[in-house]
C-alpha cells in the first residue's frame, strides 16, 4: 500500500518522476505505475478490466482488456452510481450504498466506492457474482487506505 503513494519532503515542487499530483494535500503523491498494476492484479478468472474513476465519470486509472471505451464505461458507471445513491437516500434515509452488481447481456459489473473514488470492475459473463463481489471488496480494500491518504472532499 505505501507503494502507490509517495511524500515529498518539498511542499512546492510539485515535478517529479514518481507520479501526478492528485490532491490539494501538500506533498500527497499517487504513482500511475503501481496503481495501474495493483489494479492489472485483479483482472484473473473472468475479469476483463478494472477502472478507477471519480463519481463525474473521468477515468482516474485502468487496467485490463482495452477496446478503446474506457472512458464510456467509466461515465456509464457513474452515472448508475449517482442515480442509484440518489434513489438509496430517498428510500433507506442515511443508509448510504455500497455495492452495486450489474448483470449485464454481455457480461456482469460490479461498483463500490473507494474514498471518494468509484472502483469498478467488468467481467464475463461466466464469472460469478460472489466472485466478482469478493474481487471488489478485496481490491477495495487494499486501495481504501492510499487513495483516503490522498483524497479530496467530494
Amino acid at each position: 500500500r505505501d507503494q502507490l503513494i509517495c511524500t515529498q519532503t518539498r511542499q512546492k515542487d510539485y515535478s517529479t518522476d514518481l507520479g501526478v499530483l492528485c490532491s490539494y494535500q501538500p506533498g500527497a503523491m499517487l504513482k500511475p505505475k503501481a496503481l495501474t498494476k495493483v489494479l492489472d492484479q485483479a483482472n484473473t478468472g473472468g475479469i476483463q478490466c478494472t477502472l478507477l474513476l471519480n463519481q463525474e465519470g473521468s477515468l482516474m486509472a485502468f487496467a485490463g482488456r482495452s477496446d478503446k471505451k474506457e472512458n464510456i464505461t467509466a461515465a456509464i458507471a457513474a452515472n448508475i452510481w449517482v442515480s442509484n445513491e440518489k434513489g438509496a437516500k430517498t428510500a433507506l434515509g442515511d443508509e448510504s450504498l455500497q455495492f452495486i452488481v450489474l448483470d449485464c447481456s454481455e457480461g456482469k459489473v460490479g461498483i463500490r466506492r473507494v474514498a471518494n473514488l468509484l472502483l469498478c470492475m467488468y467481467a464475463q459473463k461466466i464469472v460469478g457474482l460472489g466472485l466478482l463481489k469478493a474481487k471488489v471488496e478485496v481490491l477495495a480494500g487494499y486501495l481504501e487506505g492510499p487513495l483516503t491518504q490522498i483524497a479530496t472532499p467530494s
